[in-house]
């Protein structure tokens, strides 16, 4: 059975199918498992910083783990701040399956998609990889074709997995806590350890389910009718956030 923390992806700037992931377990190495710690399920706590997005649809709400991708998280809260994803397009949507819920929204660049993003580092920015996240459903992930990464980022959607890739997660070595973690959740957990996720979607996800769900071209993905970030701010209030959204088991 699995129980989704959304079902929708939202994406800064390619498609994740231009960047081929390795196959599961490739790269995996040993550590002490002990020491993972699955911050996605955990409680928000006051004083979390969390991003509001507007968009043309109503707003959602994402935590972000600074502790995992400092500057990733850096990057993101300073671009919000200057008003960087203000009136951006949702420039992509990726939906390979009608029924399954398996899609993602690009957008974070206001580019076309061939071309990067933004960044507040004069050097590039490298992936930061934490063992701690995985790239479950409402995972945002910073999309780093080039191997470094800037504003474009995309929201993992719904992706139940399958029995066969659980076995294989088991026998690639896979830590249990996130064999467990993507059994339960879903996800792609080809690109664990491939991507770095910065947030989750905590709030919000019919939102992001409805622009996934907009009409589009079929030849280029772009929505037939434009979907739109409003304004994105950073909260810092920290009052009684939820749990990440739980969708019923299946």
């Amino acid at each position: 059975m699995v129980k989704q923390l959304s079902s929708v992806v939202l994406s800064a700037c390619m498609l994740l199918t231009m960047s081929a992931c390795a196959p599961l377990g490739q790269g995996i190495k040993s550590f002490d498992q002990s020491k993972i710690v699955l911050m996605q399920t955990e409680q928000m706590v006051a004083g979390e910083d969390i991003a509001v997005v507007e968009t043309s649809q109503g707003d959602f709400k994402m935590r972000f783990f600074p502790s995992e991708a400092p500057k990733t998280v850096e990057n993101f809260i300073q671009l919000a701040k200057s008003g960087y994803f203000d009136g951006q397009k949702i420039s992509y949507i990726e939906r390979q399956q009608e029924e399954s819920g398996k899609c993602r929204l690009f957008a974070g660049s206001g580019k076309p998609l061939t071309e990067p993003g933004e960044s507040i580092y004069d050097e590039p920015l490298e992936q930061e990889i934490s063992y701690n996240l995985g790239t479950i459903p409402g995972a945002v992930v910073a999309y780093a074709p080039e191997g470094t990464v800037d504003s474009r980022f995309y929201i993992s959607g719904t992706h139940p997995v399958s029995r066969e890739e659980i076995e294989q997660l088991t026998a690639s070595n896979y830590p249990s806590q996130l064999v467990e973690l993507f059994e339960d959740y879903g996800g792609y957990p080809d690109e664990w350890l491939h991507r770095t996720v910065f947030a989750q979607v905590v709030e919000g996800m019919d939102v992001v389910d409805a622009i996934a769900s907009t009409p589009r071209n079929m030849m280029t993905n772009k929505p037939k009718k434009d979907q739109r970030m409003g304004k994105v701010r950073v909260d810092t209030k920290g009052v009684d956030y939820p749990e990440p959204e739980k969708l019923p088991e299946r």
